[in-house]
């Protein structure tokens, strides 16, 4: 009789902590199941018209090939065109409650419609120019041909120095610039030179002048003197 009662008590304690066991789990599992709800629902819904793979990936139902035939069928104007994509019935159903449908995105490179331009913006690229930018862009008017060869003529004979006399000789030391520079290879330079080599003992002294050689000197020598 005791062992009886003691077996009968034994089994009812067994039986109490199989219900209390499964009592627990499925309160944990009500409890995840709720939680994930409420999470997925606190979630900011998902636009099918601006999503990334990624993102299209995360919904329950939704793969990555599944993922691509929405990309692929964009734009949409409501959840239930995504059938027109190829996306089942059933998963569009699991995923509605989480997606919305925004404002579909223009196109890449598409370039917005130019506007006509208005009457006030032709008037201002019509606007003549004013007096004063109409006469600057007029090209100066060219010199005549009975000047030009006037002017390269003056220049010509005044670029030629004067030609000693026969037998005419140059004080080295009181002569001027334009007398020196009638001398045979003497320039203006040369002849500034020598002006600021003064005085000279002797005509051979000249040569201490740069620029005048022996060779210089035995051209020069019979038109110059410091006497």
């Amino acid at each position: 009789m005791v062992v009886a009662k003691v077996r009968s008590v034994g089994k009812a304690e067994g039986g109490l902590r199989w219900f209390l066991r499964s009592v627990v789990l499925f309160t944990f599992g009500l409890m995840v199941t709720v939680s994930a709800a409420y999470a997925q629902a606190q979630k900011p819904l998902l636009d099918l018209n601006t999503a990334s793979e990624k993102e299209l990936e995360a919904l329950k139902g939704v793969g990555p090939v599944t993922a691509k035939k929405i990309i692929a069928g964009r734009p949409y104007s409501s959840v239930a065109d995504l059938s027109k994509a190829g996306v089942p019935e059933k998963t569009i159903e699991g995923i509605k409650p989480f997606v919305t449908v925004g404002k579909p995105v223009a196109a890449p490179g598409v370039a917005p419609e130019k506007k006509a331009a208005t009457p006030a913006a032709v008037a201002k690229t019509e606007t003549p120019p004013s007096p004063a930018k109409a006469a600057a862009s007029v090209p100066a008017p060219a010199p005549s041909p009975a000047v030009a060869p006037q002017k390269a003529s003056s220049k010509a004979s005044g670029a030629a120095p004067a030609k000693l006399a026969p037998g005419q000789k140059v004080n080295i030391n009181t002569a001027s610039k334009e007398q020196l520079d009638a001398l045979p290879e003497i320039g203006p330079v040369k002849a500034q030179t020598i002006i600021d080599g003064r005085p000279y003992k002797k005509i051979e002294d000249i040569m201490k002048v740069k620029g005048i050689k022996q060779g210089t000197f035995d051209k020069i020598r019979d038109h110059i003197t410091v006497d």
